[in-house]
């Protein structure tokens, strides 16, 4: 999937926070703020961060 698409998924899934993609550097603003240079990491520190958003996030791709 190409970075565009990426950020607007994620824009979607996650609307609590404020997601963005900056010279290879993906950050989500939120309650913290935690960024990664992949979004496989950013993911990740968003389950760390805010696990129910995750959770609700799968359910709405599992829906699809």
């Amino acid at each position: 999937m190409n970075e565009p698409v990426t950020l607007l998924l994620l824009q979607h899934l996650f609307p609590a926070w404020t997601i963005t993609q900056d010279g290879g550097i993906w950050t989500a603003a939120g309650r913290i703020l935690v960024s990664s240079s992949d979004v496989d990491g950013l993911l990740a520190k968003l389950h760390i961060a805010d696990p129910d958003a995750v959770h609700r996030a799968v359910s709405l791709l599992k829906e699809g």
